[in-house]
């Protein structure tokens, strides 16, 4: 495991104060409870879609070569559990998420890099060919078409075989339940998520417009997409 944290300029205010309030959140004694919260409780109840179908999209599309941005508390790769990695990077702007995934995942002997998203990753970071991008997009300012300026970046990076895949929980064109009403007014507020605009059909279009294939399907509030 790499012990070098490469921080990167992010973007210029206000943007930079969006960047900022999403990723706060995310302290030590947070992650502690993140994976039951999230992963255990909200998925199920309020974003009706059960865990088990985001680890399906890591146990069919993660290759020994790969590369995580946003990495969270390393929950999917982890329950996923491939048998090696030849190269696993992990990038985030959050100290805490890349300490508390490169503990969990150790086994893989990850090299962990600290950026924002919005900025051109590391040069020092090797082709891959898978890239996950799982619980990011909501979180990120602006509309799906600017949030996907994350994706040009981190585009070269991948393979020409490679593929692009993950999930966002989606704040437009969906019939949310009085939980997922609550979570996605409270979060909003809060700037945890910024994704009250956020709809499939520009997430659909904008990945058609930089890749090859681009599947997306809906399952309850979020939208899961595979881009090769």
């Amino acid at each position: 495991m790499s012990n070098h944290l490469d921080h990167r300029p992010g973007l210029e205010p206000p943007e930079a104060t969006a960047v900022a309030a999403a990723y706060a959140v995310y302290t030590p004694l947070m992650l502690r409870v993140y994976d039951r919260l999230v992963h255990g409780i909200s998925n199920r109840f309020a974003w009706r879609c059960p865990t088990e179908r985001l680890l399906d999209l890591y146990r069919i599309n993660l290759s020994p070569r790969h590369l995580e941005a946003g990495v969270g508390t390393g929950f999917f790769i982890d329950r996923a559990n491939p048998p090696r990695f030849d190269y696993l990077a992990l990038l985030d702007i959050n100290r805490h998420c890349l300490a508390c995934s490169a503990e969990r995942l150790a086994r893989y002997r990850p090299v962990m890099r600290e950026a924002n998203l919005f900025s051109p990753p590391p040069g020092d970071l090797e082709p891959v060919d898978s890239i996950g991008l799982t619980y990011v997009l909501h979180c990120l300012p602006g509309r799906i078409s600017e949030k996907l300026g994350v994706v040009d970046h981190l585009r070269p990076l991948l393979s020409d075989r490679g593929v692009l895949f993950g999930a966002t929980i989606l704040g437009r064109g969906i019939a949310p339940n009085a939980a997922a009403r609550a979570l996605l007014g409270l979060y909003n507020r809060e700037g945890v998520f910024n994704n009250l605009d956020d709809e499939v059909t520009a997430l659909r279009a904008g990945l058609e417009a930089r890749f090859d294939r681009a599947v997306v399907e809906t399952r309850g509030c979020v939208a899961l997409f595979e881009a090769r």
